[in-house]
């Protein structure tokens, strides 16, 4: 019965997205436990307070790039866009244009870029608590780590599957290769 409402749950992300979640449904099949923790990740992963939509989504989106997960990175895709963040700054988070993002979605990269390159962040750091406070910080780093767990879930399950071509409202983006 549970694992029926919960093939019910993935199969409606699934259609809200546009998103092949295959790996969710094994996951629900083998482990219903495993499926209830997964879905604690995700609360983590969409946790936003006091932080600006475009940071946030720079700051995701970045980490799932950093993954080269296709899928994943065209989901956060379609989920900022179902959120409201603004196509063009999408399409400028997936090129890495910085002359057409926003201040606060280069500074949500530019903290992503610098957490996932193991540089030091206390700059960056002192930025984010200048603008957004230490709740938009931590939704940052909410992000950046929550959105690395299902690319690297679904690569150690077989899943993952590389791409370079996202689309923003049906128009191909070429991203840029993740800072490294």
């Amino acid at each position: 019965m549970i694992r029926s409402i919960l093939h019910s749950l993935v199969r409606r992300f699934e259609r809200q997205f546009d998103y092949d979640a295959s790996y969710m449904h094994g996951i629900a099949d083998t482990s219903v436990g495993a499926f209830l923790k997964l879905s604690l990740a995700r609360a983590m992963s969409k946790h936003r307070e006091g932080v600006s939509l475009d940071a946030w989504f720079a700051a995701a989106f970045t980490a799932v790039r950093y993954e080269d997960c296709g899928p994943c990175a065209q989901l956060t895709i379609n989920m900022a866009l179902q959120a409201g963040v603004d196509p063009t700054t999408v399409r400028a988070v997936v090129a890495r244009d910085a002359a057409r993002m926003s201040s606060d979605a280069m500074l949500g990269q530019r903290l992503a870029d610098a957490v996932l390159a193991h540089e030091p962040t206390d700059a960056i750091r002192e930025e984010v608590l200048a603008r957004f406070g230490e709740k938009g910080l931590i939704s940052l780093s909410y992000a950046i780590a929550a959105m690395r767990i299902y690319p690297t879930m679904k690569r150690a399950l077989g899943h993952a599957h590389a791409c370079e071509r996202l689309r923003v409202n049906g128009e191909t983006v070429t991203a840029a290769s993740a800072a490294a």
